[in-house]
């Protein structure tokens, strides 16, 4: 069964790292891991039961993430309905087309609620089966992110090169700019920022016979990701891009006992010269001249989250309903403030938040920041670095795509809600092998370890 969730788990998070960059519901392609996450959750839930009454925390963060968009898929009596706020156009229209009188939902897009709602089963599914697996599994799992990581990178140079006829994975998406496996240029940036300290928390503690080997894979894994961060032509890729650089060296490589913190700085170093470059002449000099030229008080989000702004006290404290956002936005939109591109968010997800949940969203919001706060607390101020190490990478995750999302909508994709919520699954210790009923027999192979990486010494004759 552990080996099942783990087989599963793979198969969920590289789905939805391959397939759930879009930001767009309804798409074709979002199916593909919301479904694969169906018997993930079957196999998972029962295994994390018990963890999830051992940590009311963790608890709380899967029924809080779930409980808002089914309670606003409940049918009430009209009277009821055409009471809260913002339903009062609705019900005129209702009643000048002699409409009969039904129970409806909070959602004012009921349709719209239930796929963001579905949406949300691939990053539920991970956090569940993360819960129940050993630190090594969990390790594991964040290869398999960074390897996607990697191979996306590798994607955003073929679209920089081949231009409009990139081998680009969706019809609506940054032609000429490196997204990889995404849709949009930032999110694609996000998952490369995100995985420097997942990867470097998982390759730091991977086990081999040579050290040297281990720095050499993370001296050339390093600098792909950043590599991909200078293809990706965004803003915040050079500001959380350099956060994040900043808070693996200093947190999650210390101390440096397997890979050597000098040599690891000196090996990216040494990548990091020999891209840059190539870096210069596809990407990084045009994200320095958007600095320098694009006035980011002229920035078109501005006016939309001052739209959004409007809309969400006309609907608070219910909210419209999750997912609402596209359809409702043109309601609130001033004849100054149109734009001719399509406004599918509020590049500020936290208001577009509250836009659809109302004082819900806003409960959930505040409740999951003191939750994020003592738990970045415990990973960096109670624990060892070894010992916290993926926790310590996990909450920087966290911190840096909820940075993001104060000026984007990142957390929007099923990809970066998935490793966002990975994130916060390994704040919690794996099991103990005395939590399952049948224990692995040692091999031979792990009797035999060596000393100077840390690794459990070998066994005595």
């Amino acid at each position: 069964m552990r080996d099942l969730v783990f087989w599963f788990a793979g198969t969920v998070l590289g789905a939805s790292l391959v397939f759930g960059g879009a930001t767009r519901q309804g798409l074709v392609s979002e199916a593909i891991p919301e479904l694969l996450s169906l018997p993930l959750l079957a196999l998972a839930l029962p295994r994390a039961l018990p963890f999830l009454k051992h940590y009311p925390s963790a608890l709380a963060l899967v029924v809080g993430v779930i409980a808002l968009p089914c309670l606003q898929l409940i049918p009430m009596p009209s009277e009821f309905w055409s009471a809260l706020p913002g339903r009062d156009f609705i019900a005129e229209i209702l009643t000048a087309a002699q409409a009969p009188t039904s129970w409806r939902p909070i959602s004012l897009i009921p349709s719209e609620t239930f796929r963001a709602l579905l949406s949300l089963l691939p990053a539920v599914a991970i956090f569940l089966a993360i819960l129940s697996l050993e630190r090594e599994a969990r390790r594991r799992l964040l290869l398999v992110a960074l390897a996607i990581g990697v191979a996306s990178a590798l994607l955003g140079m073929l679209q920089v090169l081949g231009g409009a006829s990139g081998p680009y994975l969706f019809s609506f998406t940054n032609v000429g700019k490196a997204v990889g496996f995404f849709a949009n240029d930032n999110h694609f940036a996000a998952l490369e920022y995100v995985l420097l300290p997942l990867g470097s928390a998982a390759l730091a503690e991977t086990r081999t016979r040579s050290p040297a080997f281990l720095v050499a894979i993370f001296g050339a894994v390093a600098p792909a990701l950043l590599f991909g961060l200078a293809l990706s032509g965004s803003r915040s890729a050079i500001v959380l891009g350099a956060l994040s650089v900043a808070a693996t060296l200093a947190f999650v490589l210390t101390p440096g006992k397997r890979l050597g913190r000098r040599r690891a700085l000196s090996i990216v170093a040494a990548f990091a010269l020999a891209l840059l470059p190539i870096a210069m002449g596809l990407g990084l000099l045009q994200i320095l001249s958007r600095f320098a030229v694009q006035d980011l008080a002229e920035d078109a989000r501005w006016r939309i989250a001052a739209n959004a702004w409007v809309g969400m006290w006309s609907y608070f404290p219910v909210g419209a309903g999750l997912g609402t956002f596209p359809s409702i936005y043109p309601l609130h939109e001033r004849a100054t403030d149109l734009i001719p591109e399509f406004v599918n968010r509020a590049h500020n997800d936290g208001l577009e938040t509250l836009l659809e949940g109302g004082a819900g969203s806003l409960l959930l919001l505040l409740g999951f920041i003191a939750w994020l706060g003592a738990a970045t607390y415990h990973a960096f101020v109670r624990e060892d670095a070894v010992k916290g190490r993926q926790a310590r990478a996990g909450t920087i995750a966290m911190w840096l795509l909820l940075i993001h999302s104060l000026w984007d909508y990142p957390l929007r994709t099923i990809a970066l809600e998935t490793l966002f919520c990975f994130g916060a699954a390994l704040q919690f210790a794996p099991p103990s092998p005395s939590h399952f009923p049948f224990k692995r027999r040692p091999r031979e192979a792990d009797r035999h370890t060596v000393g100077a990486c840390g690794l459990r010494k070998a066994a005595p004759a």
